[in-house]
Formats: structure tokens, sequence, C-alpha cells
């Protein structure tokens, strides 16, 4: 969770920021970070799903993660 709350405080900062700049590129900018901040907040509940998971697919239990 602190890696999505940490990318939602970035990317709303970094909107706010460029929003204001008042020109095309920030807004530009302001719309990707908005993005970014949705696609954060739609895709944490199925990594949190997937992080219960993959443990179970190690090709070995001397290398977590290697599945």
């Amino acid at each position: 969770r602190p890696l999505f709350q940490s990318l939602q405080t970035l990317a709303d900062d970094n909107a706010s920021f460029f929003q204001g700049s008042g020109t095309e590129v920030g807004r530009r900018f302001a719309a990707a970070f908005a993005a970014l901040r949705e696609h954060g907040r739609r895709l944490e509940p199925a990594l949190r799903h997937f992080a219960r998971l993959y443990h179970r697919f190690d090709l070995d239990e001397a290398t977590p993660g290697n599945g």
C-alpha cells in the first residue's frame, strides 16, 4: 500500500504543478499525471491479489520470485 500511496501523492502533486503552468505542454503533463494516478488506483487491487499468489509459482524455494 505505501507504494501506491506514494504514487497517488506524487501524481497529484505533479498534476497540480503542471496544471498551473498555463501552457499546452503543462496541460498535457497534468493529464498524463492524472492518467497515471487513475491507472495506479485501478491496478492496486489486482496487484495486491497477485502478490498473495505469486510465491506459489517459484521454481526454486531458495530463490523467491523466480517463477
